[in-house]
């Protein structure tokens, strides 16, 4: 079963002809997931302040990112059964308006359970933000461009994860973490306002039933690409979330070098990001994607013997896990939405879950293995998650329309 309005916009197919690409408006999508990150992970970036701010533990702090995390995972396919009917312009503009509201409670917030109830805002407004965001890209455009307008659109979270955290520092640090979030909420209600204008008003989908929902789960590439795109990000974050941790206690890198070593790895991010059409064009999406998780695996067998490599043997190293990281994400979209043009909306919506589930899934992974018998073995675990997701992805293949 398909979706049910017959009426909505489908993703362009093989054989439609090729629209203009809509660079500005891709822009707007992409700035759109910048904010988006940032109210995802600059909690990370305020830890000491509302921490001192409110009388918390740091770990109650650091929760908030899982909190917004679970939230987005459990409710973005459901934000396609209740919204999926909208015009993508309005569907972002008021997932972007619930991220600035939240933003503002938590800039106004008296006490921690107060903050973690506008995290669940932030949450649900970010689920009906980000599946909208890739879907509005991949229906502004022809298929041959397809992988391109995500990777610009997907920039803004690879940017997000360079200069997102430290923004949110900056402003902790010299306005205070209030006034940090009044800044994001800002930038939100700004983001909204030019997708609203941007966005073509006849860019919209259909509302999913559970029928749809069902028949995605039960399409055999389709569940098993998700899987494995979250099988890798709880591969990655198993270790990324403790990578300070791992890099000084087992590194033995010093505290001086830490810093620069997670800058070069958001550049890493961005760069891999940037690869991830042309990788798409030269090997197709299923290839890319695999090229880039066996890239990652490498790395993460390759960090349990760097311990004790220089300081730029081990940034050579970050940086090219980082992009080996990123890169797998466009080609991963662009094989969804290859597989079942129709669905496309709901299984990027599926994946979206996937990858912040993951997040929430690893870090959740690396604290515990750390707690239990230290962070020695965490680029282990990790490994092990990325030969999993690897294994998915391989034994995926479905028919592709078009190519994919």
């Amino acid at each position: 079963m398909s979706f049910c309005d017959a009426s909505s916009e489908t993703i362009p197919s093989a054989t439609s002809r090729r629209p203009e690409f809509p660079r500005v408006a891709l822009l707007a999508l992409g700035g759109a997931y910048f904010v988006l990150g940032c109210a995802s992970l600059g909690a990370v970036g305020m830890v000491e302040e509302i921490q001192a701010g409110l009388g918390v533990s740091a770990a109650a702090v650091a929760s908030l990112v899982t909190v917004f995390s679970v939230v987005y995972a459990l409710t973005a396919p459901a934000a396609q059964a209740v919204a999926g009917h909208l015009r993508r312009r309005a569907a972002i503009a008021g997932g972007l308006t619930a991220i600035a509201a939240g933003c503002v409670i938590s800039a106004a917030a008296p006490s921690y359970p107060v903050l973690v109830a506008a995290r669940l805002l932030m949450g649900l407004g970010a689920a009906m933000t980000g599946p909208f965001l890739t879907a509005a890209a991949a229906t502004l455009v022809a298929p041959e461009d397809r992988a391109r307008a995500l990777a610009l659109v997907f920039g803004g979270v690879t940017a997000s994860s360079v200069l997102g955290v430290p923004l949110a520092s900056f402003l902790a640090q010299t306005m205070g973490w209030r006034w940090a979030w009044g800044a994001l909420a800002l930038a939100a209600v700004i983001c909204a306002v030019i997708v609203w204008q941007l966005l073509p008003r006849a860019n919209k989908g259909a509302r999913a039933s559970i029928a749809t929902l069902t028949a995605v789960l039960r399409n055999r590439p389709l569940a098993m690409t998700v899987a494995a795109c979250g099988a890798s990000v709880v591969g990655m974050f198993s270790t990324y979330a403790l990578i300070a941790v791992w890099l000084s206690e087992v590194g033995g890198i010093q505290a001086s070098m830490i810093p620069p070593m997670l800058f070069m790895f958001g550049v890493g991010g961005i760069a891999g990001n940037a690869l991830a059409a042309s990788a798409v064009g030269a090997f197709g999406a299923r290839g890319a994607a695999l090229a880039s998780m066996i890239a990652s695996l490498f790395v993460m067998v390759m960090l349990p013997f760097a311990a004790g490599w220089p300081g730029w043997a081990m940034i050579a190293l970050m940086t090219v896990w980082a992009g080996a990281g990123m890169m797998i994400m466009v080609p991963v979209q662009s094989l969804l939405v290859a597989l079942d043009p129709e669905r496309a909306p709901l299984s990027l919506a599926l994946n979206s879950s996937a990858v912040y589930l993951g997040m929430a899934v690893g870090a959740t992974v690396a604290g515990a293995v750390y707690e239990a018998v230290g962070p020695e073995i965490l680029p282990f675990g990790s490994a092990g998650m990325m030969l999993v997701a690897i294994a998915l992805l391989a034994f995926s293949a479905g028919r592709v329309v078009g190519r994919d």
